[in-house]
């Protein structure tokens, strides 16, 4: 039995033996080989140098100067309050983390899609649409205070209040006036 093992051993190792490649018929020859043209590098300008604008456009900056900081969420909330974050007579308590998940965002007669989170972001929560258009498509964080949820960009902003109108739906507007609904 020994012997059939070594035979069988020795025949595995002169087939494996036989794959070595020992030619190189296949490649081309250095001097056949393609070479990518050179590039000749095209003129510039001078480089100038200047000090950075206010990236809000309203003044200009000089060198160590900063804008002010954008305002926090909360204090976004207390300044957009008004008759527009009244809440209307049907509106229904809100819990935080019954809101976490996907919703179907209605809004001037186009739908695209919401997603809120608990993850925080800032003094909020993120969250997030997609296929959206106009305002909707700056919404980064949400947040519940009372009976309003308060949709924000990036920087804390509002960009629209929802009150909750239903078991799975919440209405209300945007800055610019839309009318906005969303629903599971």
């Amino acid at each position: 039995m020994r012997v059939v093992h070594a035979v069988t051993g020795i025949a595995l190792l002169a087939a494996l033996a036989g794959c070595d490649r020992t030619s190189d018929s296949g490649q081309l020859p250095p001097s056949a080989a393609i070479a990518p043209s050179p590039v000749n590098p095209q003129p510039i300008g001078g480089v100038q140098s200047s000090g950075l604008s206010d990236p809000t456009g309203q003044q200009p900056m000089t060198p160590g100067q900063f804008p002010a900081a954008p305002q926090s969420p909360a204090q976004t909330q207390v300044a957009s309050a008004g008759a527009a974050g009244t809440p209307p007579a049907n509106a229904m308590d809100i819990k935080k983390d019954q809101m976490v998940g996907g919703w179907k965002v209605s809004a001037a007669g186009a739908s695209c899609n919401m997603f809120l989170t608990l993850t925080k972001f800032g003094n909020a929560s993120r969250g997030g649409t997609s296929k959206c258009v106009g305002e909707l498509t700056t919404m980064r964080a949400w947040d519940v205070s009372g009976k309003q949820v308060t949709l924000m960009d990036s920087t804390g902003n509002t960009v629209g209040k929802l009150f909750k109108t239903s078991e799975n739906q919440y209405s209300g507007s945007t800055n610019s006036g839309t009318q906005i609904s969303i629903t599971r």
